[in-house]
């Protein structure tokens, strides 16, 4: 459901209308007074940002649960076809899109020789053999990182929208403070100072919220990136989205919104009102929300909106910044290695999703230091394990190739894999890391979940 839906559907009315309205607006929650109008108008308000958030980690489970069980495998099976592909975000920004062309006859170039022709031969019919497999798989892909689109539009928004909100709270509390009344009589036993609390108790709450949203729209944009680092831009091991949902799953309790509960306990609430009271005043103080208000006081007020305004999920992310970083990301041609870099520096720290790009970085460096010598001696490697030998630079060369020193884990499965070395990423260390993801995902819920339908298709 997206933003104005869910806002339409929940048919609250407004805790405010600023002081320029001509007419006061009816008091909301009427039927309240005292102490339980006061919890029950935070509650009222804190509720939507938690379901929006509960809604969309729901939705991205379940990408998340076809990516683990069905995602890598058929990543792995592109890669074997030989048939060059690209994963990215549509120009209408409504969905990812798997694009790969399967020649409807099979060429050779005159700088062929026989092996080579062979080669050409049997990599076009195996991508011809298996292409209305493959059109099923691709189908599941596309559902699943479409689905992780919209998600990342559906929290953007939310947090976009969730600025302008708290300037509107500022704006209220500024004109409260100049001598303005409450737009709307306040209930039996309900004070001026009551309605103060709650409206710098929801400032706070919009924070928290937009940072535990901002981490559910980073892991989103991982995951994201993860899979698109296994097309012909870069052809990386397509196991590696395992490593990055497993990190997911073991932050899942950081995001966790904050119970949509009025904060009874008095130290829990003196906190959270001095959070909102500096909020105020650093709000209040920056050049953005100055500009902003200097362009609303020129508007009607009441032709603007409520508090919780009915603004369209996608007017939002056309003036974002961060949302056009996110489809550079993942539509962009550039290295994927600048663009894990990029992620790097917005993902918040100290979680398990960021110590693993982090690592990936680290482990990508290492490895393109040595991957051009690998890769010039690829053309021997099945010579080598035949005879027993390993590369100088790493293991036996089969699905994987595994760097010297713990520089890294790269993907060797295919002739289209084995080209691209050097634009790989590597989140493995080794191959004892690889068989250790491997057990975990396994045993972790995304393996067990029921999968959900995809259009066409039927079940998972």
């Amino acid at each position: 459901m997206n933003r104005r839906a869910f806002i339409l559907t929940l048919g609250s009315a407004p805790l405010w209308l600023p002081a320029a309205c001509v007419h006061h607006e009816e008091t909301p929650l009427a039927h309240l007074y005292g102490q339980d109008w006061v919890h029950g108008a935070y509650e009222m308000y804190a509720g939507k940002y938690a379901a929006i958030q509960t809604s969309s980690e729901q939705a991205s489970k379940n990408a998340y649960a076809m990516l683990a069980q069905k995602g890598v495998v058929a990543l792995e099976a592109l890669q074997t076809r030989e048939v060059p592909f690209f994963i990215r975000v549509d120009d209408g920004e409504r969905g990812f899109k798997i694009a790969r062309d399967v020649p409807e006859r099979l060429k050779f170039t005159a700088d062929m020789n026989d092996a080579d022709r062979t080669a050409a031969q049997a990599h076009w019919e195996a991508a011809r053999e298996h292409i209305q497999t493959d059109y099923e798989e691709i189908r599941r892909l596309d559902w699943a990182l479409t689905t992780l689109l919209s998600q990342t539009q559906a929290v953007r928004s939310a947090i976009e929208n969730g600025k302008i909100e708290q300037y509107h709270l500022v704006h209220q509390l500024s004109v409260m403070e100049a001598g303005e009344k409450p737009p709307f009589e306040l209930p039996f036993q309900v004070g001026v100072d009551d309605y103060h609390d709650v409206l710098v108790l929801l400032l706070e709450r919009l924070d928290d919220d937009a940072k535990r949203l901002g981490r559910v729209e980073s892991d989103i944009v991982t995951v994201g990136l993860t899979a698109r680092s296994t097309d012909s831009g870069s052809a990386s091991l397509a196991t590696n989205l395992h490593k990055v949902l497993l990190a997911i799953v073991a932050d899942a309790s950081a995001t966790l919104p904050r119970a949509a509960i009025f904060p009874r306990s008095n130290d829990d609430r003196g906190q959270y009102l001095a959070k909102g009271k500096e909020l105020y005043g650093s709000i209040k103080a920056s050049p953005e929300y100055a500009k902003w208000d200097k362009e609303e006081s020129s508007k009607a007020f009441d032709q603007l909106g409520k508090m919780l305004q009915l603004v369209d999920s996608m007017t939002g992310l056309k003036v974002s910044a961060i949302y056009r970083q996110v489809l550079d990301i993942w539509r962009g041609d550039a290295d994927y290695l600048s663009y894990l870099k990029t992620l790097a520096s917005v993902l918040p720290g100290g979680g398990e999703v960021a110590k693993t790009v982090v690592q990936a970085i680290e482990l990508t460096d290492k490895a393109r230091k040595i991957a051009g010598k690998v890769q010039t001696g690829i053309a021997t490697a099945k010579a080598a394990v035949d005879t027993g030998k390993k590369l100088a630079n790493g293991g036996g060369v089969g699905s994987v190739v595994e760097l010297a020193n713990g520089s890294g884990l790269l993907n060797t499965g295919s002739n289209f894999a084995r080209s691209k070395m050097e634009k790989q990423l590597a989140f493995f260390k080794d191959q004892k890391e690889l068989a250790q993801i491997k057990g975990a995902i396994g045993e972790s819920g995304l393996m067990t979940q029921a999968l959900a339908s995809v259009p066409g298709l039927g079940g998972g």
